[in-house]
């Protein structure tokens, strides 16, 4: 039978980085390599918000964690 073996993730952040002229949000995606593969929701969401706090954005739109898989 067939497994998945955690190999690596990374941290995608969704931001808003202005307005078009029909006033729709421009976002923009930001990674960040290197997330530990047991990362906690929690942790991941704090560092998250403390990095898109350091960019220059008009805000945070979503804080995504993908993982990358090998199958045994």
């Amino acid at each position: 039978m067939a497994t998945y073996q955690p190999i690596a993730s990374r941290m995608t952040l969704r931001i808003k980085v202005g307005e078009d002229d029909w006033g729709k949000p421009v976002l923009r995606s930001r990674s960040i390599a290197g997330v530990d593969v047991i990362a906690e929701p929690d942790d991941v969401a704090a560092v998250g918000q403390a990095i898109a706090g350091l960019l220059d954005c008009d805000g945070l739109v979503e804080v995504q964690k993908v993982d990358t898989n090998r199958v045994e």
